[in-house]
């Protein structure tokens, strides 16, 4: 008897009519000739990690790998190996193993898990997501094996509107795979610190769960401490995602800003350092464009995927507003520059200049300028060292009318910082001392009230400023 049976259309999210594929490059490249194609180019490939050697070597012990490669042939730099997602079967997201062969014409061969591992633990409808590497330390005098640390939906989703993403591992030597997410949670994005002990995962929420978000997940980041024969987790990061270790105190993650309340307010994706041992979060990228993915080189350098200009898609684009992969080091200024341009004078003995900012204000000696860029958020100093950021307001509120003490020697710069023009707000006023270096510890000095218009007397002792009734007309 004939079965009747009807369709489902639906739609997920963009997806890419070119397909992609994984290349390298050094850094710097000198051309695009520098770079590597790493991949053979079937179906989608993304999402890919280098395998240490050492984790390599134990692959090529399973049987199906067995003949393709020798230990030799890592230890000489001819073959390396990637882990990677790919669609090449049943047009599923799954991960993958390059073997890439470094001959005089390059090579590669590709095999999924379920060909190296079997089906047991590889099979069925799901995604995997997220392959790293982790294990191959010491403890005591034994050897821990390495392990694959992924992302995998293979469990059946238990309730409507609820992530089904759990992180597992899988022992290399031997095939067996273990759940590391505990049981009720959800995971994204595992990352394993360079000594191979630690993993950083983003987690949903226990209370919130996922409420439908694509982009902004708000998940919270946790970290693993394998070394410790047990699978605590310790939440380190409120409200980010995408981990990456620098070192095994360092992380790098992303996270979305808003900067204020109204959907129209400015926003912006940003990567950030954090420390474990001290708990100091400090911005990498800066709030003017959108940075995301960030791929840690080092406890200080990142790599991290930026779009500096917004696109829509009737937009026909400019090279700012394709996705661009930047390298951000916190030990420099990553800021973009700010230039005076000298314009043309209509009079000879009168230099013009312009530089992009508001408020600006002179020091009473003359040898400072300071002034506020065009959002409100940073306040810039320009004297003969140089023209760096000395103060810089993160969230809703603004920063401006900045006013130096008359005391040229105390170096301290005073600033407005709340809801700018905005009488129904508290204003406060903010002494920022040592300012031409921006080195200061920064002091509020008012509460309550709308306060601004601060000076002081010449010998710079004594501020004056106007405090409003919030509410109150001038």
């Amino acid at each position: 008897m004939g079965e009747n049976r009807g369709s489902i259309a639906f739609f997920a999210t963009y997806r890419p009519p070119v397909p992609l594929d994984i290349f390298s490059c050094p850094v710097p490249p000198s051309s695009n000739g520098d770079e590597l194609h790493l991949t053979d180019g079937l179906s989608y490939n993304y999402n890919c990690q280098v395998i240490p050697p050492a984790a390599l070597k134990t692959i090529l012990n399973r049987p199906k790998l067995a003949s393709e490669a020798t230990e030799a042939d890592v230890d000489s730099g001819r073959l390396t190996g990637l882990i990677f997602v790919s669609e090449r079967e049943n047009n599923l997201e799954t991960l993958h193993i390059a073997l890439c062969f470094n001959d005089n014409r390059p090579k590669v061969k590709v095999f999924s898990l379920a060909d190296i591992y079997g089906t047991n633990s590889f099979n069925g409808v799901r995604l995997e997501d997220s392959g790293c590497i982790g294990g191959g330390y010491k403890m005591g005098s034994s050897t821990i094996d390495h392990f694959l640390i992924y992302v995998s939906t293979k469990e059946p989703v238990e309730k409507r509107r609820c992530p089904w993403t759990v992180v597992y591992e899988t022992n290399l030597k031997t095939g067996e795979t273990k759940r590391l997410t505990p049981l009720g949670k959800f995971d994204l994005s595992p990352s394993v610190s360079p000594s191979g002990k630690k993993i950083a995962v983003a987690s949903f929420p226990d209370k919130r769960g996922w409420g439908g978000a694509i982009e902004d997940l708000q998940t919270d980041i946790y970290v693993i401490d394998k070394s410790n024969l047990g699978l605590e987790r310790k939440r380190v990061i409120e409200n980010g995602g995408w981990p990456t270790w620098g070192s095994e105190n360092i992380l790098f993650f992303h996270r979305k800003e808003y900067y204020g309340p109204e959907p129209k307010d400015p926003k912006a994706w940003r990567v950030f350092q954090f420390n474990l041992s001290t708990g100091e979060t400090i911005p990498v990228t800066p709030k003017d464009f959108d940075a995301v993915t960030p791929a840690a080189i080092s406890d200080t350098k990142v790599a991290v995927a930026t779009i500096r200009m917004k696109a829509v898609l009737s937009d026909e684009r400019v090279e700012e507003q394709y996705r661009h992969i930047e390298i951000f080091d916190t030990t420099i200024n990553n800021v973009v520059p700010k230039n005076f341009d000298k314009l043309h004078s209509p009079h000879k003995d009168v230099s013009v200049f312009r530089v992009s900012g508001a408020f600006p204000t002179f020091s009473s000696d003359g040898s400072k300028l300071a002034f506020v860029d065009n959002e409100f958020k940073a306040v810039w100093v320009a004297d003969k060292q140089g023209l760096p950021i000395v103060f810089e307001k993160e969230g809703p509120d603004n920063c401006f009318s900045p006013v130096w003490n008359q005391n040229p020697e105390l170096d301290i710069l005073y600033v407005c910082m709340g809801k700018a023009f905005n009488k129904d707000k508290q204003l406060h006023i903010v002494a920022i001392p040592n300012a031409s270096s921006g080195t200061g510890q920064r002091r509020r000095l008012t509460k309550g009230f709308n306060n601004a218009f601060p000076s002081t007397d010449p010998q710079g002792k004594r501020l004056v400023f106007d405090p409003q009734e919030v509410g109150e007309l001038n």
